[in-house]
C-alpha cells in the first residue's frame, strides 16, 4: 500500500512537476493543494501519511504545522513533515526543529531534492 502525501505548493509548475514525478516513480499517492486553508481543510477530512508544505510568508505555514502537532487535524500528531521556504531565519529554523519538522528546503531547489524528500517522508526508496 502506497503512502498518501499532501503536497501544499502554490506554484503550479513546481507542484505539478513534483506530483507527477512522484506518481511516475510510484513513491506515493499525492494530493495537491495550493493554500494553507485548503491543506488544513483536507487534513481534517482525510488522513495523510506525510505533509510536504510551502510555508509561504511563515505564519500560516507555522500555524499549519502547529495544528498538526497539537492534534488539530485528522492526521496523527507525529505526521512526517517537510517544509519549503523562500527564506528562513534562525528563529524559524529553531521553531521548526521544536515542531519536529524533518526537513526545511530553501527555494530555489532542484526537483530532484523535492522528490528525495518526498520519498523519505513516504518511507520509499528512490528507484536506482
Amino acid at each position: 500500500m502506497s503512502a498518501t502525501v499532501l503536497l501544499l505548493e502554490p506554484q503550479f509548475m513546481m507542484r505539478r512537476t513534483v506530483a507527477t514525478v512522484a506518481r511516475q516513480l510510484g513513491l506515493a499517492e499525492i494530493e495537491e493543494v495550493t493554500t494553507h486553508e485548503a491543506a488544513l481543510r483536507r487534513m481534517k477530512e482525510a488522513r495523510f501519511d506525510a505533509l510536504l508544505a510551502d510555508i509561504g510568508d511563515g505564519l500560516p505555514g507555522v500555524a499549519l504545522v502547529q495544528q498538526v502537532r497539537d492534534g488539530g487535524t485528522g492526521c496523527p500528531a507525529g505526521l512526517p513533515i517537510a517544509v519549503m521556504a523562500d527564506h528562513c531565519d534562525a528563529g524559524t529554523v529553531a521553531l521548526f526543529k521544536t515542531l519536529e519538522v524533518r526537513r526545511i528546503m530553501l527555494k530555489p531547489f532542484k526537483v530532484k531534492t523535492a522528490i528525495e524528500v518526498l520519498a523519505a517522508l513516504a518511507g520509499k526508496p528512490l528507484p536506482a
